[in-house]
This record gives C-alpha cells, structure tokens and sequence, in this order.
C-alpha cells in the first residue's frame, strides 16, 4: 500500500496522488510514457487488474485466462523489490502508434532481476495500451546503471 502524498515509484518526481493514481483510478495516459510509468508502478503494488486491463489483446503477454494471468502478476509483485525506473527514449510515432524505451530496477530474493525493453504501445478505443516489446541491448542497460548510480 502505497500512501497518495508519497513520491510515486515511477521516479517522475511528483506524489503519487498527481502522477500515476490517477491513471489507476481510471484517467486515460495522454502518451505512452505515462502509461509506461503507470504499469511500472501498478506492479510495483501489485495492481493485476491495471497491468491486464492496459495490455493490448493482440499483444505477446495476452493471456486468456484472466485468473491465472491475475495470479501470476499478483506472486510477481509479491517476490520483487521495485528499486526504480529509469526512462531511456519516448517516441509517438504518430497518433495512435508510440515506443518506450525503459530500465526497470528489480531485485528477486536479493538478486538483481532488473531488465531493459523497447516497449510498443497502441492507442484504442479506451486509450493506450501495451502491445509488446524487445529487449534492450546491453550495452544500453549499462550506460543506464552507469547513469542511475550517479
């Protein structure tokens, strides 16, 4: 549980209550970065039903059942220490087609878990959701860490 008037997790600077739990109550992202920012943190808490309901049912990490795909990101968030994220590149490509790329900081049963990907989002009819991704290079995950640490 996470109090409104603390700092969000996505690492935008702002509380918690102005950034992303707006769009967890129901507030459509204006770009993809806010949506990115915003799953970042509803795994961070633990919010299934916000990871699923912004997952675009075409994509990669669709999965049709519900319960189960609840449960796994429940265990998930539960098993992970959320220790940052760490933007690299956003582009909307045009109105309805946008890309993140992202660093998110995580450690599982004390060992570093943290990933990079180029994430694609589309816009439909409710708003942005996330299609799928591909993995960033190392090389970019470094300069990353190398950046995060200072």
């Amino acid at each position: 549980k996470l109090s409104p008037n603390s700092p969000c997790p996505c690492g935008r600077g702002a509380k918690y209550k102005k950034c992303c739990r707006p769009i967890h109550g129901g507030r459509p992202a204006d770009v993809p970065e806010q949506l990115m920012r915003a799953r970042y943190v509803a795994y961070a808490l633990g919010l299934a039903d916000f990871v699923i309901d912004t997952t675009d049912p075409s994509g990669a990490q669709w999965e049709a059942d519900r319960a189960n795909w609840h449960d796994d990101i429940v265990t998930f968030s539960r098993s992970t220490q959320f220790d940052g994220l760490t933007i690299v590149d956003s582009a909307q490509e045009s109105a309805d087609a946008g890309t993140v790329s992202f660093c998110a900081w995580l450690r599982q049963e004390g060992k570093d878990a943290s990933f990079g990907e180029k994430s694609r989002f589309l816009r439909g009819s409710n708003g942005w959701l996330y299609v799928d991704g591909t993995a960033l290079e190392a090389e970019v995950m470094a300069t990353a860490r190398r950046a995060k640490a200072t």
